[in-house]
């Protein structure tokens, strides 16, 4: 379901303005534990107590052991630990233990050679169990207008993002297929992409990586013969005087269009605060920086595997 098609409250829809909620509300909540409990009957039970040591989790949360008054379902450990971890978190772990549990709940498919070994009912209920877990779950982050989804993988929960700025990695990457010198810079940016979007951004890393992604793309064009050429050397190239490289960008017989992929290099470039230690305290890059900064790597990318900026002959 595409963000559009999202059922929106009266106020929002005559606002046309749709919101997303960064923190869990306590009706969200209540489901979340409900989807937790329930999620860990499908867990393995060595699997499921990793879940507190990732988590770094107190000791209280540990289940008491059953007794006869106890429903039958609950004589299942994995059934006691689940509903433990559902119950005794505080709501500030809520998305955390959400995260740890898609990241161990069996795969939707079990795999080829999964499947050589397991009986062909069990995989139609195990595939039938995993997705309707999936299928719940981001039900749930949905109508509770949540800034989180489940990754396309089914193995996390990232942040929501701009359907015009997924085309526009999709788009970057489809380039760089293209073009045979492009190194790392896919991976460059799909970690960048990764990092900034992931339920706990890591917006340094997220910078580092997008400047990473350029330098692997532009390299080849820019200054194949350095081995150590960095977005800084590339830079002191792009501006040199008579200009050696053009941009099919912008109006035509103009520098416009080199001028433009320069000043977002320099952007990219000058932005990065955490790039080198000095005297002073490193400052590192905030979330809203990386954001930016990854959006600019993923056009300027584009620009390099596409083509559009070439060294003049």
């Amino acid at each position: 379901m595409s963000t559009s098609e999202l059922w929106q409250p009266l106020s929002a829809r005559r606002s046309r303005n749709q919101q997303w909620h960064e923190r869990v509300s306590p009706a969200l909540a209540a489901m979340l534990r409900e989807w937790i409990s329930l999620a860990g009957r499908d867990i393995g039970r060595s699997d499921l107590e990793r879940v507190p040591v990732r988590l770094g989790l107190r000791q209280d949360w540990e289940p008491e052991p059953y007794d006869d008054s106890d429903p039958p379902v609950f004589r299942d450990r994995r059934v006691r630990v689940s509903y433990s971890l559902a119950y005794v978190v505080p709501d500030r772990v809520l998305l955390d233990l959400v995260d740890a549990f898609l990241n161990l709940l069996p795969a939707r498919d079990p795999g080829p050679k999964a499947a050589d070994s397991i009986p062909l009912r069990l995989i139609a209920a195990i595939a039938a169990s995993k997705r309707d877990h999936r299928k719940n779950l981001q039900r749930h982050l949905d109508d509770a207008r949540l800034i989180y989804v489940i990754s396309k993988d089914g193995c996390s929960l990232v942040r929501r993002t701009d359907p015009a700025s997924e085309l526009a990695l999709e788009d970057a990457i489809t380039a760089l297929d293209q073009m045979p010198a492009a190194g790392s810079a896919a991976d460059y940016l799909r970690s960048a992409w990764t990092a900034i979007n992931a339920l706990h951004p890591d917006a340094p890393l997220a910078y580092s990586d997008a400047i990473k992604a350029v330098e692997a793309a532009a390299h080849s064009i820019v200054q194949p013969t350095n081995a150590r050429a960095t977005l800084g050397t590339m830079l002191r190239e792009l501006k040199k005087v008579p200009p050696r490289f053009t941009a099919d960008i912008g109006r035509l017989g103009t520098d416009a269009g080199i001028e433009t992929v320069i000043a977002m290099m320099d952007a990219l470039w000058q932005g990065q605060t955490s790039r080198h230690g000095g005297q002073r305290p490193t400052v590192l890059e905030t979330e809203a920086q990386a954001r930016v900064a990854v959006q600019l790597a993923t056009t300027l990318v584009t620009c390099f595997a596409a083509g559009v900026v070439q060294q003049q002959s």
